[in-house]
């Protein structure tokens, strides 16, 4: 679970093809890496499809949001 943490923190919305090919598992497990943050609430999926899932990190989504907002990002 650490890695999908610390992969979280650079890429904060994911899917398995991305979690296989950054953490360098084998094609049939990136769900279960999965499951574990989304059952904690730190992964959200957000698709709604039983194929090309994706989910998101919603408390690191808001964390650079609010850094965008104190650096004065333009919108």
């Amino acid at each position: 679970m650490w890695k999908v943490a610390d992969l979280l923190t650079r890429r904060p919305v994911v899917n398995a093809v991305l979690v296989r090919e950054e953490l360098g598992i084998p094609t049939d497990h990136p769900r279960r890496y999965l499951g574990r943050p989304t059952e904690a609430g730190i992964l959200v999926e957000f698709t709604d499809r039983a194929r090309n899932r994706a989910w998101r990190a919603p408390e690191v989504l808001a964390a650079l949001d609010v850094f965008a907002e104190r650096a004065g990002r333009r919108g």
